[in-house]
């Protein structure tokens, strides 16, 4: 914990060295400099970046970081009353990037893995016997047991592809200080996370990094900013160090020129790509994936785009566009194809997968899964395909031709569906290419390719859609990064009036309300004032689904924890009629509901109870679940009645299934279902 203090920091420069620093001035005399404190720094003018290069150069970083953290915590105030915040102030918000930027560079890599590593894993205390909810791609890596006879640890992680843990508790962190404690272990765990080669080390991260790098980013306004925008808690801040160095290094004529270029490549290559990439219906080793380097990466982007191959200029395009143009991890030969051939060079997306012929017979015939061999675009052209190949091909041809495009898949009425969504122009998506209405497909899942996490189609219209005012954005943004710094200091009180600040500015972020919801946790607030936020976050999110419930949810937990069974059920029920049917039907939360009042009947050993809340379920649900309903309610339940030695009871519930959700035969719930009852011993 890092406090203030009335004192004088002390620095090594060359001698005679004069540096001015945004309004106050150090002067060498004796082979050492006074650093002053924070009432000498001067935030209404912008800081003299030559000057701060200098500083970085002669080591002077570490008390820069804690005299700027002092002086910002000193002067910040928050928005309110109309009256704008600091972070409103052009000088003072470029203060605030500069902090942001020295003090990642100057944390602890072992502290900074630790924290990033601990929302890659779940830890559990033994088994339960309740089937979890599916997260793609598991990998167990940890079984011991643990001390003082405690009961044995199941650890799962996250690989890439799988969504994150947001909320912790005493075992997790435990786990988390162990496997991060055991260098061996820790190698293992971050081969699959994190992409390689990679080793982990100890000591700041400014550490990995070259002295003329550090001084050319921190002199560097733009890039600054542009870091403030981009960096997220879930990027491996390590690896991402390391790729835009290594950029820079082989690409210096094009770094600036190409900056957002370069911060999209590295923060999509912290991580590798999920194994199943791009879908789960084809084999990997057919897909014509290669391992290149960042710097090979980015120069391959220039050199397409100055010869004239792709049709949207790449500097105009943001961190969060280019990302869904650089994702694809395939070898050039893909995107030449593209480029190369005169009928597809200048096709868009929407034209791209309606010229993929659908083959009708591999439905008849069950193959879900590719047949012909090589995941090539030419031969997808050739021998045509099914709407997961229809997708990938329109989205891979649009990022051959930069044109950021995001492959889509979801659950309808009779099974699985995939599309294509594509940005048509500035700050204009389309989500919808090859999506139809008829087959009710409430939500489609991607993947965020900077995280490599699961994002919906609803969740990324609220992300792209413009957010008012872009002041007040990035205003928001700063005073999240206040947040962090009075957070260091250990300084509670601040870093919630920081938070709440951000959250008055820009209420319609949803990001703000998690981070206020962590604070409120952490700081030990009485559960009538979390309470009180997730009801206020549901006010706030009315108009969009799946937030809504993410808060709702939220109030199902609190009332359980609190023993209140009949508030969380009531909750719930609330959910699923919100949910299951009308315009604008979300079924897949409305499932997801019903399983949350299913499974903890399951877990107190109330099986009757359970089942008797599943045929409410399925009665309710049943016309419009589909897909949704089966694959989140079912099969789950099937599965573990089948596990328990109860099969009678798991075609029961198939059966009521077969009756309520009525699937088109042949479709692919259809064909889920009779495996099922297959597997419950069912005969035809």
């Amino acid at each position: 914990m890092v406090t203030p203090r009335n004192t004088w920091y002390r620095i090594q420069f060359p001698l005679f060295l004069i540096l001015l620093l945004g309004g106050f001035i150090l002067t060498e005399l004796d082979a050492s400099v006074d650093v002053p404190t924070p009432s000498s720094f001067d935030l209404s003018v912008a800081p003299d970046y030559r000057a701060i290069a200098s500083v970085a150069r002669s080591g002077g970083l570490p008390e820069l970081r804690n005299s700027l953290g002092n002086a910002l915590a000193a002067t910040w105030r928050p928005f309110g009353s109309g009256v704008r915040g600091s972070c409103f102030q052009e000088s003072f918000a470029k203060w605030v990037d500069l902090y942001q930027w020295v003090d990642l560079l100057e944390s602890d890599e072992a502290s900074v893995t630790k924290q990033w590593l601990s929302r890659h894993l779940i830890a559990e205390a033994g088994a339960t016997g309740i089937p979890a909810k599916p997260l793609p791609s598991p990998n167990l890596v940890a079984q011991k047991e643990a001390p003082q006879k405690t009961p044995p640890q199941k650890v799962t992680i996250l690989k890439p592809g799988s969504p994150l843990v947001r909320r912790y508790d005493d075992l997790q962190h435990r786990v988390t200080e162990q496997i991060a404690s055991d260098p061996v272990m820790l190698g293992k765990v971050l081969t699959g996370l994190v992409a390689q080669p990679f080793t982990p080390a100890n000591g700041p991260l400014v550490g990995r990094l070259e002295p003329d790098f550090i001084a050319a980013t921190v002199s560097d306004p733009a890039f600054l900013s542009l870091w403030s925008r981009s960096f997220r808690e879930d990027d491996f801040a390590p690896r991402v160090l390391m790729n835009l160095q290594s950029i820079w290094k082989s690409n210096p004529g094009a770094w600036r020129e190409f900056l957002t270029l370069a911060m999209a490549v590295s923060v999509v290559m912290d991580q590798p790509a999920p194994e199943f990439w791009p879908h789960h219906q084809v084999q990997p080793r057919d897909v014509p994936r290669v391992r290149l380097k960042p710097e090979e990466v980015f120069t391959q982007w220039v050199t397409a785009f100055r010869t004239g191959k792709l049709l949207r200029d790449l500097r105009l395009l943001g961190v969060d566009e280019l990302k869904y143009v650089v994702d694809a991890p395939l070898d050039p030969s893909e995107f030449n194809y593209v480029r190369n051939t005169p009928a597809l060079s200048h096709q868009d997306p929407p034209k791209a997968f309606n010229s993929i012929s659908y083959d009708q017979g591999r439905v008849i015939k069950n193959m879900y899964m590719w047949p012909w061999g090589s995941y090539e675009l030419w031969r997808i052209k050739e021998t045509g395909g099914i709407c997961v190949d229809q997708a990938y091909y329109a989205s891979v041809l649009g990022k051959a031709l930069a044109i950021p495009t995001i492959f889509f898949a979801g659950l309808g009425k009779d099974g699985g569906h995939a599309w294509v969504g594509y940005l048509k122009g500035p700050d204009n998506w389309d989500f919808s290419v090859g999506r139809y209405e008829g087959q009710n497909l409430t939500t489609g899942e991607a993947l965020d390719p900077q995280s490599w996490t699961p994002i919906t189609d609803h969740g990324l219209d609220q992300l792209t859609r413009h957010r008012g005012n872009r002041d007040s954005q990035d205003a928001a943004r700063r005073d999240l990064l206040m947040a962090w710094n009075f957070r260091r200091r250990g300084e509670a009180e601040g870093e919630g009036r920081a938070i709440q600040s951000a959250l008055t500015t820009c209420p319609d972020n949803p990001d703000l309300w998690d981070a206020r919801e962590d604070w409120l946790v952490r700081s030990g607030s009485p559960a009538a004032e979390l309470k009180s936020h997730h009801e206020s976050a549901i006010r706030q999110f009315s108009g969009y689904r799946d937030l809504k419930a993410q808060h709702q949810e939220a109030l199902v937990r609190m009332a359980l924890i609190s023993g209140d069974q009949s508030g969380a059920k009531q909750l719930s029920q609330q959910i699923v009629h919100e949910n299951k049917g009308g315009f604008g039907a979300r079924t897949d939360l409305s499932a997801t509901a019903a399983w949350d009042l299913i499974g903890p009947l399951l877990k107190s050993t109330n099986p009757d109870e359970a089942l008797r809340e599943y045929d409410r379920q399925v009665t309710l649900q049943g016309a419009n679940g589909g897909g949704d309903f089966f694959y989140k309610v079912v099969r789950p339940l099937a599965d573990y009645l089948i596990l328990k030695g109860r099969p009678d009871l798991a075609r029961s519930i198939i059966k009521k299934a077969f009756d309520k959700l009525k699937p088109i035969k042949g479709s692919l719930v259809d064909n889920d279902l009779r495996k099922l009852w297959s597997a419950a011993g069912g005969t035809k």
